[in-house]
């Protein structure tokens, strides 16, 4: 049996994660050039992260369902730049990150997951790093590790979150908002959460380029 032959039977279900980072888009690259030269099908999964690390302000279901909206429209755009040819199916879970891939590539015989890791170390590495250790030393399939060397991001840090979350609120009209606790990082976003014009609103900066999306998430 020839490799293409080979590879053709290994490699029939592609699980592609994503947490929206350079890193992740790299993965998302390499699973969909497998697929394509050999007729599989690609998952794409985006985790929202409520584990046990997570603070207990941003368990609640309406930061959650924010949280799920951001990756509903980050595994449809994934999707949509599927090659022509390549079935796609998107999913979004909630729980630990690790634990979920691992289930859920049990769950659908996946043959093959493809993820990214970043090539900086220390503190400025993605969750997406830790994540793809882990779902390495565990996997049963094969495991694929694309790497990327990024630019430093666009947002950096938690004071330049909340003058990006500032500025997109003034420009929808609530100049007089409150920040009510620090910025929480999460799938490759900044989450702040302000308060003004008796509503609550979660807004999710991008963290490589900077776009903001506004969620209102209570009107008292």
């Amino acid at each position: 049996m020839s490799l293409d032959v080979e590879l053709l039977c290994m490699y029939r279900t592609i699980l592609v994660p994503t947490d929206g980072s350079e890193a992740a888009e790299s993965a998302v690259s390499q699973a969909y050039e497998i697929a394509e030269r050999f007729g599989a099908t690609v998952h794409v999964l985006f985790v929202v992260d409520v584990d046990v690390n997570t603070p207990l302000s941003l368990s609640t279901e309406p930061v959650v369902e924010s949280v799920r909206e951001s990756g509903e429209e980050l595994t449809s755009e994934i999707a949509d730049g599927a090659p022509e040819g390549v079935e796609t199916v998107t999913v979004v879970e909630e729980g630990d990150p690790h634990e979920r891939i691992l289930e859920y590539a049990g769950a659908h015989d996946v043959d093959l997951i493809t993820m990214g890791t970043h090539g900086r170390r220390g503190l400025d590495r993605y969750l997406i790093g830790s994540v793809t250790e882990r779902v390495v030393r565990s996997a049963d399939c094969s495991v694929l590790v694309t790497r990327a060397t990024e630019a430093a991001p666009a947002i950096q840090s938690a004071d330049a979150a909340i003058d990006t979350a500032r500025d997109a609120l003034a420009e929808g009209g609530h100049d007089d908002v409150t920040i009510v606790e620090d910025p929480y990082e999460q799938a490759g976003y900044w989450i702040v959460r302000a308060e003004g014009d008796d509503r609550t609103f979660n807004v999710h900066v991008d963290r490589p380029s900077g776009d903001a999306r506004i969620a209102t998430i209570d009107q008292r």
